[in-house]
């Protein structure tokens, strides 16, 4: 009696179980959350501070080293990172697990005592904590194509009537502006006015302090009161300055017989931007504000992407006349395009293999009672997969592929053997029970080994678990449901059809059964020829064992050769760029350039959208850098691919920089989360304990990089750090100072409120609280003797000029200062040439880090390069601890030791075929074939355990080894031959991919068709002579002991 049996007895309740499964995974199908990629980004959260008027040195001394320490002990925290630049500091945490509301709620905790220990002008404004861009799903560009527009109009047009519709919107985390910052009134002081009036900057925050207050007065006849009080009142009174107007009237400085000096006489009063230093453009030049949306944890992208479109498409009605939006960041687009290659291929296997079932079983009916296993595999496996907390993504979806021709195998193996009872005589349903007892071992063993192959990857911890086990969770169940098919479904139907008599067809269906049936001929044809070659394989015994130790050595030496790299560029048709000008630089200047580099991309016909921000960069701010995103035109409308766009741009851009600094071009990363630009990233760690002054780390930095350059294997290697920026030192008089009555702490105030700036306190404006802010006029402080010329109020009440106090030399310093694990650090980015897989590259700046010998720095990859270095060991554990697993089960299936190892030989040969196939193609061993490459050890598998079940039941039936092996052989080669064909055509839409998303699909095509292939061909010879071998030894030492 086998497992199939109570389906044979019970037909309605086959077909109850097989609905019931389509069912539970149509709706599961149905809530799954949409994405790229599964989240394999460990969460992030960053904590930023503003320090108006500070240097990096000042920033990494007074702020940056104090949150560090911190926020050092936060629980599941992996890495922590910073970055000093002028006037604010920005560190980012990174945690273990995927909690990231919870992370962030820890952190905001820890960041509230900390504001209260920092310098007052950064705990005045406050930390700002928000979890960081690894879930950027979309950027959005407002421009004025009018030109009648400020930047601040459109900043905070933007703010009210975009920003917060937007936050409303089901499924996103945050929204922020880029290129612009909030309002704020801005008070630009004269110097020369201020002198004639005997003013400092002090008098006028003071005046502010006095006159700009909140009111909170109490009410008349508030509890406690006397007894029969009838009445409250509240009092009111508008202590704040409302707008423009009653702050130019403010009174700084009375005069006497009724004048006085109002801030209109020292200056000018604006609405203006809380923060200088960025100017955003787009592609024609135009002032521009951009917007970028974070997904919410859990949330479906192309939801939120769709929320999106609807929401702006309704706002655009009230658009202010010649207000334009553009999309330049889109990665729901790019979800979708991944989501839709992925089905167009799904579609292709299903059809490939079901055209691959007609012709090579030959009957209609053989060919619908096999394919059903497809539709019943794939969609049940959306239940477990929904109930694991899965997404629908383009791993799954290959996952699904891969699965497509192999779900039908079990089907194959028992229809066919019940059609070929049925065809010799027997009744169906006992052709049915008697195929059954013999076919349902072998089936749920080469089923438990497709299965349990992934059970290591389920508990595999990291990123590469994250990744593969949505993977590992599709197809084990895939399989799951494959097998129940088989042993209840196609038994079941397959006794019903094909013993089944049907009146006589038309005679264009009984031309095309025929053909059906022709068609099947060319696997018996290969009956006679596989005799033949087999005899001839097990009477040269010796030379097929030489030929297979010669194939497992080129297998491990081409495996231990095999260019090895984590995930390969797609292209998604986004480019981003770094403009980086000499040290020193001005903002204007740097915006100079950034015009010249806006004017020369406007002259690619490819690219569709841009946007140019002047004073930042990709981690950090400063004046003489700048960044740029271009969106392409759609894959559809260009035959030129996004790397030979960045090719043909880089010429034209360095031209437009006329030696004025440079231009680095790159495309994302394919995984979201791991930082801006793509290529090798790494840090250079300072961990001399304080031995290394940033010059000489700087120049350690240098050494490494000119190194790495003549390894010859990199097309850029370089780091924006720099410690010979331009500056001046203030050199304070103490002994002066004190015969004058002036503190350094006053020097330190008028220099820092001049040329900085200082927020003094807030307004209320247009139903938003106002920060006011105070500083110099542009004009009195664009020249070093400005310094100088400041005036200071001593002890006495009169003003001193600076110029008695101090001097100015000009010196050199950092322009940003970062640190990695609380150690400084120099970011290095390097762009492998083409042909070098990222994990040569690494393993080259690593060679090149040793042969310099240096003990005071060390190397250390970041980001995405982190988790490649860190998934390189992992990966084969995860193939040696699946391979474990298999072998024990076969162990405890079979009662041997001996029988795993046998049918574990055609694993080898697939690894064989994998070495040949990617070297073929000239493709690296990415984690997508790593992939193919654990779905071949239970592919490889299946075909042996079919082949040595059978002969095993030949052998305890008496039968010799030899005539045992060659009848299991001959016998399954049928089967053997079709389900391999029928997963090979179900690789071949992976194979020949094209589009986005090819690069990972022809990967993981590639190393399954290749490897299946192999095994396939070689098993069939190879195997049969390891089991006579292996048997006969066997069956001489039991008889031997016995």
């Amino acid at each position: 009696m086998s497992v199939s049996d109570p389906f044979l007895k019970r037909p309605l309740l086959t077909l109850v179980v097989s609905l019931l499964i389509l069912l539970a995974g149509l709706l599961s199908l149905a809530s799954l959350d949409v994405e790229n990629l599964p989240p394999i980004a460990p969460s992030r959260v960053s904590v930023s501070a503003n320090y108006p008027g500070a240097s990096a040195e000042v920033v990494e001394q007074g702020v940056t080293n104090l949150m560090e320490r911190q926020l050092n002990s936060l629980e599941r925290l992996e890495t922590i990172t910073s970055s000093s630049s002028a006037n604010g500091a920005s560190v980012q945490l990174s945690f273990r697990g995927n909690q990231g509301e919870l992370d962030q709620i820890n952190v905001q905790n820890e960041a509230s005592l900390i504001s209260r220990q920092l310098p007052q002008p950064v705990s005045r404004q406050g930390l700002r904590v928000r979890r960081s861009s690894s879930d950027l799903l979309m950027v959005l560009s407002f421009s004025d194509s009018s030109n009648t527009y400020t930047r601040a109009f459109i900043s905070s047009w933007v703010d009210r009537q975009v920003r917060e519709p937007l936050l409303r919107i089901n499924g996103v985390g945050d929204v922020v502006l880029f290129g612009s910052s909030d309002l704020a009134y801005r008070l630009w002081l004269d110097a020369t006015k201020l002198s004639r009036f005997e003013l400092t900057i002090e008098d006028v925050k003071t005046a502010l302090r006095r006159e700009n207050v909140l009111a909170a007065l109490g009410q008349v006849g508030d509890s406690p009161a006397p007894e029969g009080q009838q009445y409250t009142l509240p009092l009111r009174m508008e202590g704040r300055l409302r707008n423009q107007q009653e702050l130019e009237n403010l009174i700084v400085k009375p005069l006497g017989g009724g004048n006085s000096v109002r801030l209109q006489d020292l200056g000018t009063v604006r609405l203006g931007e809380e923060r200088y230093g960025s100017i955003a453009r787009n592609l024609d030049g135009q002032a521009a504000v951009a917007v970028g949306i974070f997904q919410r944890d859990g949330s479906n992208a192309l939801a939120v992407s769709r929320s999106v479109e609807e929401l702006l498409n309704q706002a655009s009605l009230d658009f202010p006349p010649g207000l334009e939006v553009e999309t330049i960041v889109d990665y729901a687009s790019n979800v979708q395009e991944s989501i839709n290659q992925a089905i167009a291929a799904l579609r292709d296997a299903v059809l490939l293999v079901f055209a691959v079932l007609l012709l090579g079983l030959g009957n209609w009916r053989l060919a619908l009672i096999t394919a059903v296993a497809i539709p019943v595999a794939l969609v049940g496996s959306f239940t477990l997969l929904k109930l694991s907390g899965g997404t629908l993504n383009a791993f799954t979806l290959f996952g699904l592929v891969l699965a497509t021709g192999v779900v039908v195998d079990d089907a194959i193996v028992v229809s066919e053997d019940i059609g070929r009872r049925i065809s010799g005589g027997a009744k169906p349903f006992r052709a049915a029970r008697e195929a059954m007892d013999e076919l349902s071992g072998a089936v749920i063993a080469t089923s438990l080994v497709l299965i349990v192959v992934f059970l290591p990857v389920l508990v595999m911890p990291g990123s590469l678990g994250r990744l593969y086990q949505p993977l590992a969770v599709v197809i084990s169940s895939t399989i799951l449901f494959s097998t129940i098919n088989a042993l209840s479904f196609t038994p079941v139907a397959s006794a019903v059809l094909l013993g089944k008599s049907f009146r006589p067809a038309p005679k264009q269906v009984e031309r095309l059964r025929r053909g059906l049936a022709r068609s099947s001929q060319w696997l018996d044809a290969l009956q006679q020829p596989y005799q033949r070659l087999l005899e001839r394989a097990l009477r040269r015994r010796r030379l097929v064992l030489s030929l297979l130790g010669a194939g497992l050595l080129i297998t491990a030496i081409g495996l231990r050769a095999l260019p090895t790299g984590f995930v390969p560029q797609e292209d998604g048709g986004q480019i981003r760029g770094v403009v980086v000008l000499p040290e020193g630089a001005s903002l204007e200047r740097t915006q100079s350039a950034m015009q010249r580099v806006q004017q020369a991309v406007a002259t690619e016909p490819l690219v569709r959208y841009g946007n140019f921000y002047a004073g930042r960069s990709f981690g950090d701010s400063a004046p003489n850098k700048g960044i740029f995103f271009l969106r392409l035109k759609p894959l559809q409308q260009r035959s030129t691919s996004t790397s030979e766009v960045v090719e043909r741009l880089n010429p034209a851009l360095q031209r437009a920089m006329a030696g004025d600094g440079r231009v680095i071009l790159s495309q994302p990363q394919p995984v979201r989360g791991f930082g801006s630009e793509g290529g090798i990233s790494l840090n250079l760690l300072d961990v001399s304990g304080g031995r290394l002054s940033l010059q000489q780390f700087g120049d350690e930095a240098d050494d490494f990089i000119a190194a790495a350059k003549a390894s010859g294997r990199f097309e850029r290697v370089g780091t924006r750090f720099s410690a010979n920026a331009p500056s001046l030192e203030v050199i304070p008089d103490r002994q002066q100072l004190a015969a004058v009555g002036v503190s350094l702490e006053e020097v330190v105030a008028v220099i820092g409120d001049s040329f900085g700036s200082t927020y003094v306190n807030d307004t209320f404006s247009d139903a938003r609280v106002r920060r006011v802010i105070v500083q110099l006029q542009g004009s009195d402080r664009s020249s070093p003797g400005d310094v100088l010329r400041l005036l200071v109020r001593n002890r006495d009440g009169r003003l001193i000029p600076l110029s008695n106090l101090v001097r100015l030399e000009p010196t050199t310093g950092p322009t940003s200062i970062n640190h990695s694990e609380l150690s400084r650090a120099i970011s290095i980015r390097a762009k492998p040439k083409r042909g070098i897989s990222s994990g040569q590259a690494m393993a080259t700046l690593e060679r090149v880090q040793q042969q310099r010998n240096t003990p005071t720095t060390e190397l250390q990859f970041t980001g995405l390069s982190l988790e490649e270095q860190r998934a390189g060991g992992g990966t084969w554990k995860l193939f040696g601890l699946g391979l474990l697993v298999v072998y024990l089960l076969l162990a405890a299936l079979y009662e041997s030791a001996i029988d795993p190892v046998i049918i574990l030989i055609t694993v080898p040969l697939a690894l064989l075929g994998v070495v040949l196939g990617l070297a073929a193609r000239g493709l690296f061993l990415d984690v997508y074939g790593q992939v193919g490459i654990l779905v071949l050890i239970s592919l490889a598998a299946k075909n042996g355990i079919l082949i040595v079940e059978f002969a095993n039941q030949r052998v305890k039936r008496g039968i010799a080894v030899s005539a045992a092996i060659r009848e299991a052989a001959s016998l399954r080669l049928r089967p053997i031959l079709l389900t391999g064909v029928s997963s090979l055509a179900g690789f071949l839409p992976l194979v020949l991919a094209s589009g986005a998303g090819a690069a990972r699909s022809i990967s993981i095509g590639t190393v399954a068709f290749s490897g299946l292939l192999a095994s396939t061909a070689l098993s069939l010879l190879v195997l049969p002579v390891v089991y006579e071998i292996v048997k006969t030894w066997e069956q001489k030492r039991t008889q031997k002991l016995g």
